[in-house]
């Protein structure tokens, strides 16, 4: 887990400076030491690559990167942790390996030269890599199959700049851009973010997951190539899912083998424990693979009974007979708010909510515990029909396709053994509304509205709908938190739930089965069985990372919030906030009244903070 730049220019003079600049923004990627290549392309182009280190495999000098081959050929800097390095090291002759180092980076860069992109399809893992070769002078750019590891690109003329963090290219490029309505206004009317390449500055993209790109630099790069899949979903290949296609015996074995994969590391391990059926599972699956006793738990708390989990974290730790540290964020709320600014640059982007930051300090609380490596749950309701909303989805599908007696036996199952049908929230479904609901009811300026293009309402397909969720919705801004979050504490964060194995096999099974008996993730809590227990496999409700958002906003952080919107607002002044209209709208929500909810006028606040911290970079 590291932090990679790159720079193509025709500046030779500025290449050094400018590399080095761009590493120095990203010291919490990578404090344990870098790296810098410089080549010379041809005559009117150069290149240097920069990685900044987080020692989790190979703690050796060996395994620092840029990392070359034994001839000296080819060059690799890579972020990330490719897994099954053990297995693929075994199709690989000992010479294939760079002298002295066996650890994933070197069967990563022995695989890539052996087998060019097609070595990709054999990783297993999260990764964003740069690899280039001397002789032929081209670069070989990936990133893993659900974009867990981050990798941004600019191009500025005749100039290429590739980095982990949008701010590298913000410092390397010295130049200024423009804020992107097309993902800004999104975000601020329906807390979507990271749902397409683009990025809040103009111009500089995400490079897309589960792709690679060849480029070859003697031809400049005024013009990349295009980038090519190395692996798709099975939707995306018209696969449908088949009741008993997957069983949960299969199920369970992939669940099991992929945590084993995951606690593969030379520093030690912990675990992100909500007291939920997916981070409880985990910690289950570690005590099957006898490795409890080395791993450290951590969970947050707080004090509001509404969104507590503390009795099921309790409550899996004594069955697992280990402790859990406690992060109780109730016992200082003003702690979180005053990380907004610093939430905002760790992410290049505005917060999403306080459970970023609340995130932030439990990373924290790691680091202070010597933990450089945590498992946590992500990606499970994605797949599992986990979220509240899947199961109207459900419903409404059943419902159109003429299923009205599955729809009625449905619905009825969730209410004798489920809670799903009393935790439905108007203020959240507002997301799914179309563009002239919100005109008369938002804060954004009517004109701006035509930005909110993103279509996330109702689809034909169920498996559409999680598949949405899994690749642009919902997933996409949890990993994006999740990892710059960690990292802003050097700490990585392994997701067993997106071994793209397990991915594969849930997207195989039949709604039904993810629903059978009135349960979500029906056929994953038969998988689990005498993993967890029982009153955790079928607990009734569902709260998730959650914080006290809406009584916060209204209560102990309504001051400062309110002092921002008072202020001379630059998301106003540049037209993308009518402050009057969201002062209004302010008042309202913290005497009770609106559809709005806290997480809407957090955003706001935390746009507003963005814009501020970012000032420097904007046009």
């Amino acid at each position: 887990m590291c932090g990679l730049s790159a720079i193509v220019s025709p500046r030779e003079n500025t290449l050094q400076a400018t590399i080095l600049s761009m590493m120095s923004v990203m010291p919490h990627r990578g404090p344990d030491g870098e790296g810098v290549y410089a080549d010379k392309v041809c005559e009117t182009s150069f290149l240097a690559l920069g990685h900044n280190r987080l020692s989790i495999i190979d703690l050796t000098d060996q395994a620092a990167q840029p990392m070359k081959t034994r001839d000296g050929r080819f060059v690799l800097i890579y972020n990330g942790e490719v897994y099954n390095y053990m297995e693929i090291a075994k199709e690989l002759d000992a010479t294939d390996l760079p002298r002295g180092s066996f650890g994933d980076t070197a069967v990563v860069l022995a695989a890539l030269v052996k087998w060019g992109p097609q070595a990709l399809s054999k990783f297993n893992g999260m990764w964003a890599l740069i690899l280039y070769d001397t002789q032929e002078k081209r670069l070989l750019i990936s990133r893993d199959r659900f974009g867990i590891k981050p990798l941004y690109y600019y191009r500025d003329g005749s100039q290429l700049f590739l980095a982990s963090e949008i701010k590298a290219i913000l410092v390397g490029s010295q130049a200024r851009f423009s804020i992107n309505a097309n993902i800004a206004i999104p975000y601020l009317t329906r807390g979507l973010l990271n749902c397409s390449e683009d990025t809040f500055f103009t111009g500089i993209r995400e490079f897309p997951p589960a792709s690679y790109q060849v480029i070859d630099l003697r031809k400049g790069c005024q013009v990349l190539p295009p980038t090519q899949r190395f692996w798709l979903h099975p939707f995306e290949n018209g696969e449908q899912p088949q009741i008993g296609a997957v069983s949960p015996e299969q199920l369970r074995f992939l669940f099991l083998d992929s945590i084993a994969l995951r606690l593969r590391s030379d520093v030690p391990v912990g675990v992100l424990l909500s007291g939920g059926l997916d981070s409880s599972s985990i910690v289950g699956g570690i005590a099957r693979a006898g490795a409890l006793e080395n791993v450290t738990m951590f969970s947050m708390i707080v004090n509001d009974p509404m969104v507590s989990e503390e009795a099921f974290i309790d409550l899996m730790a004594q069955w697992g007979r280990v402790d859990t540290h406690k992060l109780n964020i109730s016992n200082n709320p003003f702690a979180l708010l005053d990380r907004v600014s610093d939430g905002c640059w760790f992410n290049d982007e505005p917060a999403w909510g306080i459970s970023d930051l609340a995130h932030m300090q439990l990373m924290e609380l790691a680091r202070s515990q010597g933990i450089k490596v945590i498992l946590s749950g992500q990606g499970a309701d994605e797949q599992l029909g986990g979220y509240n909303k899947f199961f109207y989805f459900w419903i409404l599908i059943l419902l159109k396709n003429g299923h009205i007696v599955d729809a009625a036996k449905t619905l009825l199952q969730f209410a004798l053994h489920s809670n799903k049908l009393y935790e439905f929230r108007a203020d959240e479904a507002i997301r799914y509304v179309g563009k002239s609901w919100l005109a008369s009811r938002t804060f954004i300026p009517p004109a701006h509205l035509h930005h909110d293009g993103i279509d996330i309402g109702f689809k034909e397909s169920y498996i559409e709908r999680e598949w949405i969720d899994l690749t642009k919705t919902s997933l996409p801004v949890l990993l994006h938190y999740e990892d710059r979050m960690s990292m802003s504490q050097s700490v990585e964060v392994r997701v067993p739930f997106l071994d793209y194995r397990l991915v594969e096999s849930l997207s195989r099974v039949h709604p039904s089965e993810k629903f059978d008996g009135g349960w979500t993730k029906s056929i994953f809590r038969k998988a689990i069985d005498g993993l967890v227990p029982r009153q955790i496999q079928y607990r009734r409700d569902k709260k998730g990372f959650a914080v006290p958002e809406d009584e916060w906003m209204r209560g102990v952080f309504k001051p400062r919030v309110k002092a921002l919107f008072e202020s001379e607002m630059r998301a106003d002044a540049q037209g993308y906030i009518d402050a009057r209209r969201l002062r209004r709208l302010y008042s309202s929500f913290t005497a009770g009244h609106g559809l709005l909810n806290g997480r809407h006028f957090f955003r706001a606040f935390a746009f507003e903070t963005f814009l501020r911290r970012f000032a420097r970079y904007i046009a």
